[in-house]
């Protein structure tokens, strides 16, 4: 197996070894995860052009900024770093392979009716997996529209879509892809879509066929729009999923 092949799979065994045996925030461990990875391709790619670096920054203030939905306290933005910070490592690290090495996009450009093709990729799916989302079982809490459940719901968008899920793309696109040469190897790409759904659904707390089940149901969607409509896509779908079992269900 190939240093960068065994560096994903070194950090998943890892991670679902604390995952099995300890009593730690998961969020926490897929973060630094995360942070290590975008170490790796910052080192490689350097830092990306100043307009995605001010994306980054944005992107990031957005995720921490959010957690003001679920609680109007301006000491809530502390804890919301644990959300600002990821994003704007990996933010930084993913625009910077985007740039250099291509692969995926932020907003997919190269159709007849890029504007068309983003908003039915992205409130399409998300409203079909919305509706999927609503069916599963799981905690009630106080229904009805809120502005604030809007806006919470941009965190996971957001943070989930860029720390857990776009900075494993980005590493496969730039190093296996690299080993592959021109094209991905079948394993090279089975690799990528494992680790852009898997890891973060594992963090939900459930059991091995439930991790599964809603990793196939969501995150695999999610994977895939970010290869192949955008990373944004996929964002906006999240938030929508989200922002429909806020108002319907509650936080």
């Amino acid at each position: 197996m190939k240093k960068h092949y065994a560096i994903l799979w070194i950090m998943f065994a890892a991670f679902i070894f604390i995952r099995c045996t300890m009593k730690i925030p998961y969020w926490l461990v897929l973060s630094v995860m995360a942070a290590v990875l975008s170490v790796i391709l910052l080192k490689e790619s350097k830092l990306p052009s100043k307009r995605y670096i001010a994306l980054s920054i944005i992107l990031s203030v957005i995720s921490a900024v959010a957690y003001l939905g679920y609680q109007r306290n301006p000491w809530i933005l502390i804890y919301g770093l644990r959300a600002g910070i990821p994003t704007l490592i990996t933010a930084l690290a993913v625009f910077s392979v985007m740039e250099r090495t291509g692969g995926y996009s932020f907003i997919y450009n190269k159709c007849k009716h890029p504007v068309l093709w983003f908003f039915v990729s992205s409130v399409g799916v998300g409203t079909v997996l919305a509706v999927i989302n609503l069916m599963l079982p799981g905690e009630k809490g106080e229904a009805g529209f809120s502005l604030w459940k809007l806006l919470l719901a941009l965190n996971p968008g957001i943070y989930e879509e860029m720390s857990l899920r776009a900075i494993y793309m980005a590493y496969c696109v730039k190093f296996l892809r690299k080993e592959s040469e021109s094209r991905m190897s079948f394993f090279a790409i089975f690799t990528m879509y494992f680790m852009m759904f898997i890891p973060h659904a594992a963090v939900h707390g459930f059991g091995f066929y439930e991790t599964i089940t809603v990793g196939i149901l969501f995150g695999l969607p999610f994977a895939v729009m970010q290869r192949r409509t955008g990373i944004a896509s996929a964002m906006i779908a999240h938030w929508l999923v989200d922002a429909v079992r806020f108002i319907v269900n509650g936080i």
